[in-house]
């Protein structure tokens, strides 16, 4: 048997939470942070025992020597992995995971880090408060999301997560990055109307400088037609004018709209608007 064939086999093993298999491996030398996998997702053994939410594999590969900061997978280690997931099983593993050491700041995987992966969802909060109570960034900038609190403000119902993430660990509501800028721009892209006005409530500027595929969060919801969330970031002192993202301006963005063009929407901003938005509507007028 090959130390590649063991790899796998372990790997299996601990995806099938076979502990008696995982014992008779360990006693060959074999590698425990050897990186394998299928379907596109490769990773350690710990990885997927982690994923799968089998505690008790976790622990025994932890008790051999595992490496619980071995990078690899589609998420980056095993914490992350563990992070995603919502269930009181998988908090447990990765509270096992922070006390061998697993550092919660580590960077890698689709969602950058541990804390950006349990913000998604909103009945993580408690994995997220326990990521935060052993030092997990909340403005670490990396992944899909950029941060923490953009990532909360890309689900539905993570209102209490946010509020979680400003009051108590010092995230910034205005910090950029990621495929949406900032948080406000994620939820007004959304449609999340009570989020939006949290994050404006905790200082979110709808003018903050111009970044993500948007530009701003006025932008994201004139190009997805949400007339409320347009008409509450206008309320808020939202720019009209303001040049830049995907479509240029929030009147542009309206007009391309995300199910076709919204000229109802578009009249609405020009009329909130100056002289520079108002050409661009008559000119857009007299092409269709």
């Amino acid at each position: 048997m090959t130390f590649s064939s063991n790899a796998s086999l372990l790997y299996d093993a601990a995806s099938k939470n076979r502990l008696d298999e995982i014992e008779e491996l360990v006693t060959t030398g074999i590698d425990l942070n050897a990186s394998t996998g299928n379907d596109g997702d490769e990773g350690t053994a710990l990885y997927t025992a982690s994923s799968k939410g089998h505690l008790e594999t976790v622990k025994l590969l932890l008790s051999y020597g595992a490496d619980p900061n071995a990078r690899g997978g589609r998420f980056g280690n095993a914490l992350q992995v563990a992070s995603i997931h919502n269930t009181p099983t998988h908090t447990e593993i990765a509270k096992v995971l922070i006390s061998q050491g697993a550092d919660v700041n580590a960077q890698g995987g689709n969602f950058g880090n541990a804390l950006q992966a349990a913000a998604t969802t909103p009945t993580n909060k408690e994995l997220v408060r326990i990521l935060l109570e052993h030092g997990a960034d909340p403005n670490t900038s990396h992944g899909m999301f950029g941060h923490a609190l953009q990532a909360a403000a890309d689900g539905e119902g993570n209102d209490d997560i946010i509020e979680l993430l400003i009051d108590h660990y010092g995230a910034d509501v205005n910090l950029i990055g990621g495929t949406y800028g900032t948080a406000l721009q994620v939820a007004s892209e959304a449609g999340f109307e009570s989020t939006v006005l949290l994050l404006l409530s905790k200082g979110a500027d709808p003018n903050a400088p111009v970044g993500g595929f948007h530009g701003t969060a006025l932008q994201a919801a004139a190009y997805r037609g949400f007339r409320r969330i347009v008409e509450i970031l206008l309320e808020h002192g939202a720019d009209v004018d303001t040049q830049g993202g995907a479509s240029g301006n929030a009147i542009q963005a309206a007009m391309e709209g995300y199910d076709g063009p919204n000229l109802e929407l578009a009249r609405f901003l020009q009329s909130k608007g100056l002289g520079l938005c108002r050409k661009i509507l008559q000119t857009f007028g007299k092409r269709t």
